[in-house]
């Protein structure tokens, strides 16, 4: 390392030199000794100002510089590609191309038991049980709808019900759920809601208070367990072909329970139907009135025990053997009577779908004509349907049940509840008649 001479004698020689002129001396020797290091060298001089500083640190110390540098490290590395927690999206139809694709694969891992199962189906069997879903556990085996399929079949089932989109549905996240209601059976003593009064009085005269009366409905989820048969020659067609036929046979299946369930249901381990309940006003037959028949005295008579409230929503449900009785019926005038149910231009013309201005629905959920329950005036927003929530349908299949007729059964399971929240009919300010949302026949 060359250093220019003068400087050097004059650094050394401190007795030739006034303490300004040394320090200026010495100043420019070191600055010109720092530029003409090398790289080399100033990499050397750093590492040991580095070491020299460092010596004394303890181990602690050591450690958190070491940690910081390798976070350094790790910084300046390119950025991994990484999802976001829940970012990968999963197919809600589980790969297959529709629900017949799918009905199809199950099919053939039954017949196979279970040497050929399509690697989608135990995809949804590991996706569903985190869910909370649970997988059949026949000893055929079973395999679940995809969510986007469970969906499709519970919404066109509701869709093809002719009575669960006219309830009043409440969604249900557990398996019981209490409701309260207003406590309202009796309106013959000037009450309304259960016990509220308003009285006429007079100047600093007592008031006296009322309060309202609450009652409980206790919503109990009970399962609608269902079967539905597919030929194995369906299956083995073309699943595009054959998911109108499948998706007909599932939705069918399922609206048709449903249906009969709110009309006919116990309310044990079911819900409970409107022919059995407490609410449920039945209109007796005429003086002399023949068996097996409808008059038009009847229909009067059942939209006279209508709650008002119920007037707008109300519609009538019969079986369709009461059509020639409804269709015959007429007003007595004198020693005749008129027809009240002939359609513009008579016979000619199209038979109304209404009576008394509401719908009029046919459904052989009804009783046959002259039994107790072969006609309906309800208002089925009065009617609670509890459905658990997110759950949708479970199903799980078998080749076996009906091995020697070539068909494989579907069993799909739904949680639901019901009843009328009304706990009875209603009495009336000033009639002896009670009133109420759900109206039949007695027997004939």
């Amino acid at each position: 390392m060359e250093v220019d001479a003068s400087y050097q004698a004059n650094a050394r020689d401190r007795s030739k030199l006034s303490d300004r002129d040394y320090r200026r001396c010495w100043k420019e020797t070191k600055t010109k000794e720092v530029i003409k290091l090398t790289a080399e060298e100033l990499k050397e001089m750093i590492e040991g100002s580095i070491k020299e500083a460092t010596k004394n640190l303890t181990e602690e110390n050591k450690k958190f510089i070491e940690d910081m540098e390798k976070q350094l490290d790790e910084l300046k590395k390119p950025a991994a590609e990484t999802k976001a927690p829940g970012a990968e999206t999963v197919d809600p139809k589980g790969g297959f191309i529709n629900f017949a694709d799918f009905a199809q694969k199950v099919a053939i891992a039954e017949k196979t038991h279970g040497r050929n199962v399509d690697k989608r189906l135990l995809a949804l069997e590991v996706k569903d049980a985190g869910d909370g879903q649970t997988v059949g556990t026949d000893s055929e085996g079973g395999f679940l709808i995809p969510t986007e399929y469970r969906n499709q079949l519970l919404k066109r089932s509701t869709e093809k019900s002719n009575l669960m989109s006219k309830c009043m549905n409440i969604p249900m996240s557990v398996s019981t759920v209490k409701i309260p209601y207003v406590k309202e059976t009796d309106r013959s003593s000037g009450y309304i809601h259960g016990s509220i009064m308003l009285y006429w009085v007079g100047e600093e005269a007592v008031k006296t208070e009322s309060k309202m009366k609450f009652g409980q409905i206790t919503l109990t989820l009970h399962e609608l367990a269902g079967l539905a048969y597919t030929s194995n020659q369906i299956l083995d067609e073309s699943p595009i072909s054959m998911e109108p036929l499948l998706t007909e046979a599932f939705t069918d299946a399922f609206a048709w329970t449903m249906d009969n369930m709110l009309l006919e249901g116990t309310g044990a381990a079911q819900p409970l139907g409107i022919k059995n309940a407490p609410c449920l006003v039945s209109i007796t037959k005429e003086t002399g009135q023949a068996a097996d028949t409808i008059l038009y005295e009847n229909i009067v008579k059942m939209e006279a025990r209508l709650l008002p409230e119920s007037e707008g929503r109300a519609i009538y449900l019969a079986n369709k053997d009461t059509f020639p009785q409804l269709a015959s019926m007429s007003i007595a005038v004198g020693t005749g009577g008129v027809p009240v149910y002939l359609p513009a231009g008579g016979a000619s013309g199209k038979p109304y779908k209404t009576l008394m201005g509401r719908p009029l629905i046919f459904m052989e959920h009804c009783r046959t004509l002259g039994d107790r329950g072969d006609i309906y005036l309800a208002d089925f927003s009065q009617y609670l349907l509890g459905q658990k929530r997110g759950k949708g349908i479970q199903t799980a299949s078998s080749i076996h049940l009906k091995f020697d007729y070539d068909q494989t059964a579907f069993r799909f399971i739904f949680q639901v509840e019901g009843q009328p929240w009304l706990p009875s009919a209603v009495k009336s300010r000033y009639s002896s008649d009670t009133l109420s949302s759900f109206i039949t026949l007695s027997a004939r």
